[in-house]
């Protein structure tokens, strides 16, 4: 017997499908501005230009120019159009930035590459068995 297509369940969990990519996604970005400094920058800094929180940050302007993008398209930071510059608000840095011990999310979003980097044995440890050790997870 074949099982009869809900389409409106279908296209609910494929809306939920993407909720779940684009937030992995997210977590990487989250993740990268930690580890770069970028949140803390910005938790010091009102609006700034792309080009100024490169600088602010020693990083190069075209990775934090895209990085900005994604954090924009993720409702994290805030983007005015007129003067091409971004703000992380307030209450975003209260979750985001080192000062925002011991409620710093975005470290906890380290994770996330972490568990990736592990994948492969993850599934080698499906298919055998075993365990993946805990030197193979290297920023842990």
């Amino acid at each position: 017997m074949t099982a009869t297509l809900d389409a409106a369940r279908r296209d609910a969990f494929a809306e939920r499908l993407l909720g779940i990519l684009n937030g992995g996604a997210l977590s990487l970005m989250i993740s990268i501005g930690h580890r770069s400094g970028l949140f803390d920058v910005m938790g010091r800094e009102t609006f700034a230009t792309s080009d100024a929180l490169a600088d602010s940050s020693g990083l190069q302007e075209r990775y934090v120019r895209e990085w900005l993008g994604a954090m924009v398209a993720g409702g994290i930071v805030e983007y005015q159009p007129a003067g091409r510059s971004y703000r992380l608000p307030p209450e975003h840095a209260a979750l985001l930035t080192r000062d925002a011990r011991p409620n710093n999310l975005a470290a906890t979003a380290q994770w996330v590459p972490l568990l990736a980097s592990v994948e492969d044995d993850v599934l080698t440890c499906f298919q055998r068995g075993g365990g993946v050790p805990y030197e193979a997870f290297d920023r842990f």
